[in-house]
């Protein structure tokens, strides 16, 4: 029996080995290279009408960051830099577009999404809240609410007499309020400086503190420079000063130093912001000069710095989180006249962007 079972066997052909229904995978895959832009932008609209599309979403192909157009079709989107080279771009009774990144990282994109054929919304369109940074928040000049605590050089001299001190409490406020193509700012500051007389020993230097309050405000119109990271206000400005001695009116320099003295001044002030690739970083300077002096002082003394005063500021910046920029700032400012008072000021700053800052 087990002869002819074996004969059976030997008769039949053997099955081929069924082929793989998945080709092998290899071991290692090469990896997306990492992007140099940080970010893209650009704009989304319908390619039948050309009008702008709000509430696109704008995804980065293979990681997790997205974002909606708003209501101009503009959109920022923050890149992963080991993520795909794509991003993909849907909308409710669209056609899903996939489009590649710039190849400069920077070229702001045009996408253009066509309509669904015979598409019919069967309830309205929600009104999708923008996501990201908005134009206006990352503008070079935007809208904000500043802090500033400063370390400031005070020197003041009339005549023969000459007083100089070193405030440790200064600080400063101040508003920024961006409604392109206007602008508008506001501060006020206070400070008091330590007298210390020249030529007096300081042992025998009299304990007076000067009490000094500023404030001020400009306005003025916006302007793009060759590019939109970079910014120019020009602005007419007015600064207040009053200074009060504290020494309940006992002379003691013998000089119009000694009496309450106040100050108005009008001129231009010109203003420069810089916002590489609407990145973290921003650089801003001012200056301002004005030729136009009111100054007064209280009897006997006479009003001195009362003929011009100019301000020249400079901030390095960087935003450690959405909104909330930290910097270090220099100011120098000078009154002219029958005397003067001079001021170098070091700065620790905050700015802050509020949520619901104007769009511009």
């Amino acid at each position: 029996m087990s002869a002819i079972i074996a004969a059976l066997l030997a008769s039949q052909p053997l099955a081929a080995a069924p082929a793989p229904r998945y080709a092998a995978t290899p071991a290692t895959a090469a990896k997306t290279p990492a992007l140099a832009a940080a970010t893209v932008q650009g704009t989304v609209r319908d390619a039948a009408s050309g009008r702008p599309l709000a509430g696109a979403l704008v995804q980065h192909e293979g990681a997790v960051s997205s974002v909606f157009s708003q209501a101009d079709g503009s959109f920022r989107l923050l890149l992963e830099r080991q993520a795909g080279a794509q991003i993909t771009v849907t909308a409710v009774g669209y056609e899903p577009v996939t489009v590649g990144l710039p190849a400069d990282g920077k070229s702001p994109l045009a996408i253009n999404l066509a309509p669904l054929s015979g598409f019919v919304p069967t309830s309205p369109a929600l009104q999708v809240p923008a996501g990201g940074p908005s134009a206006a928040d990352t503008a070079p000049l935007n809208t904000g609410l500043i802090f500033a605590y400063r370390l400031r050089q005070q020197v003041s001299q009339s005549g023969n007499a000459r007083t100089e001190g070193f405030a440790n409490n200064d600080y400063r406020i101040g508003l920024r309020f961006r409604l392109r193509p206007l602008i508008f700012e506001a501060e006020g500051s206070h400070h008091e400086t330590p007298v210390d007389m020249a030529g007096f020993d300081r042992t025998a230097n009299p304990a007076f503190r000067p009490s000094t309050w500023q404030a001020g405000a400009r306005a003025g119109v916006l302007t793009a420079l060759f590019h939109p990271d970079l910014e120019f206000a020009g602005m007419a400005g007015y600064r207040w000063s009053n200074t009060v001695p504290n020494n309940n009116d006992v002379p003691y320099t013998g000089s119009d130093i000694d009496w309450e003295q106040t100050r108005q001044a009008f001129g231009p002030v010109g203003t420069l912001a810089w916002r590489p690739g609407r990145g973290p970083w921003h650089v801003e300077g001012s200056f301002g000069w004005y030729p136009w002096v009111l100054a007064t002082a209280k009897a006997p003394g006479r009003p001195f710095g009362d003929q011009s005063l100019w301000d020249a500021r400079a901030v390095l910046g960087y935003e450690v989180v959405a909104g909330m920029r930290v910097g270090l700032g220099y100011q120098a400012e000078q009154w002219n006249g029958n005397g003067t008072d001079m001021a170098q000021i070091y700065s620790l700053q905050l700015h802050y962007t509020p949520g619901g800052a104007p769009k511009g």
